[in-house]
């Protein structure tokens, strides 16, 4: 791999590592599910960007005397350790949203980044077996951002037990240091890949693990295999994550009313900075747009999309754009009051284009919507459904190994009283874009893609069902299923 800009000095958040089976931890698989339903219809077009870059330097930039840092760019993986204790609760999605922005933030910035996620509680009161490693396909490290933010959203909703205060981060960060769980490097790449754990909890810890470490011989095994570790807690607990991450600027407090800077400055201390006396150019002005979007380009009737307008330089003051859409007939379009943003909803059956135009250069960006029709001549308005609205049985399954049963999603009695079962079944049609489902222990139960749950062992395992609706909420269910 080619060392483009990016060096490493400091120490990145702390943060967990993964479980492997010999010490209690449950490695979690999540199978990808397509995300475009079976009866769609046509297939999903993506747009290429009309980007134009003005080369010329214009008078609005600011030539300024400065040091210029000249980054190495070299491969890191980093470990998410996250406490998902009853006290998390609070915080939690505040970490979530955060961490999306933090991987984000380097995927942008050119980093050959992977992550991981392991979530850890308290082995004294919950059992060896809630330090749990989540994958992906069998793997324990994340392809994209998208997929780190959905294993997150798995962590928050089973935000449970703890016991007393101080909990067990050292037996997830053993998982790390086994050398057995977490392939860290990579083989077919330059350059050293820097490791990092970042823990993020609101409570201290106890030193009962599943390796016999201490606090002092798990520091130790960190530094000797060059993993940095950093953390974000409560403010009272900075002085006990001290000796942990060697020095008080890489503990960052979890309430900051400025988390998300916090934690990109976090993500800079991957750098390690050469710098140089340089004249510099400061952009002021725009110089491209690109356009992409939140969900899909293929929408049903009534159904909705959004799309974002990327505007570089970063430091361009006037990034106001002005949206348009080539057909009215086939979408409309709502501009968020930042202009940075567009919602757009399926009129009729057809292919249009939505273009943003920035107010500064003239740019265009543009994005291909392609809207098919729901298999109704009445338009479908998007129904509000809450958590309640869906019912997804059993709750709590007792079962022979050996033995299957299946997962069934409704809606509640409640939601449909007053409904013809016509309405109910294009609800379920438009309004339900993908169920998911996915076991905490395969090893006792597993789950298919169609929700039938085949039992293999004596034990425990919770199975998550995961629905996502039409218009971008995620509601999360839980089966437990006792195996006898």
């Amino acid at each position: 791999m080619r060392k483009v800009r990016f060096l490493l000095t400091g120490i990145l958040c702390a943060a967990l590592a993964v479980p492997s089976v010999n010490a209690g931890a449950v490695v979690v698989n999540r199978h990808s599910i397509e995300s475009e339903e079976e009866n769609s219809g046509g297939q999903e077009e993506k747009t290429e960007v009309n980007t134009k870059v003005e080369t010329e330097k214009r008078e609005e930039d600011v030539i300024i005397k400065d040091k210029e840092i000249v980054d190495i760019i070299e491969p890191a993986d980093i470990v998410f350790v996250i406490d998902s204790t009853g006290s998390m609760g609070p915080y939690i999605q505040n970490v979530a949203d955060n961490v999306k922005a933090f991987s984000k933030y380097l995927e942008d910035k050119g980093v050959d980044v992977r992550m991981a996620v392991v979530e850890y509680k308290d082995i004294t009161y919950d059992g060896k077996d809630s330090t749990i490693v989540h994958a992906v396909d069998g793997n324990v490290w994340h392809k994209s951002t998208s997929e780190l933010v959905k294993t997150l959203g798995i962590v928050k909703s089973g935000v449970a037990g703890g016991g007393d205060n101080p909990e067990t981060v050292i037996d997830a960060l053993g998982y790390i240091v086994d050398g057995k769980t977490f392939d860290f490097g990579r083989k077919d790449t330059e350059g050293e890949t820097h490791k990092f754990a970042i823990v993020l909890s609101d409570a201290n810890f106890k030193e009962n693990n599943s390796f016999g470490y201490t606090e002092k011989t798990i520091i130790e095994k960190l530094k000797e295999q060059k993993i940095n570790t950093s953390v974000i807690t409560s403010t009272w607990a900075h002085d006990y994550y001290l000796n942990m991450t060697g020095t008080p600027e890489n503990i960052l407090n979890i309430n900051s009313a400025t988390f998300s800077n916090d934690l990109i400055k976090l993500a800079d201390v991957i750098f390690k900075t050469i710098e140089r006396e340089t004249e510099r150019v400061e952009k002021k002005v725009v110089e491209s747009i690109k356009v992409t979007c939140d969900g899909k380009s293929t929408i049903k009737i009534g159904n909705y999309t959004k799309l974002n307008a990327v505007i570089l330089p970063e430091t361009a003051e006037n990034k106001t754009v002005e949206w348009s859409v080539e057909d009215e007939e086939v979408a409309s379009i709502d501009v968020s009051s930042d202009t940075l943003e567009c919602t757009v909803t399926g009129v009729s059956e057809g292919k249009t284009k939505v273009t943003a135009t920035t107010e500064d250069g003239g740019f265009k960006g543009s994005y291909d919507i392609n809207v098919i029709d729901n298999g109704s001549d009445e338009k479908i308005i998007a129904i509000e459904i809450s958590k309640e609205d869906i019912k997804v049985t059993p709750a709590k399954k007792t079962i022979s190994k050996n033995k299957s049963f299946k997962i069934k999603t409704a809606l509640s009695k409640e939601f449909t009283r007053d409904k013809e079962q016509e309405e109910i079944d294009d609800i379920l049609e438009n309004d339900i874009n993908r169920i998911e489902y996915r076991s905490t222990k395969s090893s006792i139960a597993s789950v298919n893609e169609e929700g039938k749950v085949t039992t293999k062992k004596k034990g425990k395992a919770i199975i998550k069902t995961t629905i996502t609706l039409a218009d971008g909420k995620e509601y999360i269910y839980k089966t437990t299923v006792y195996v006898k």
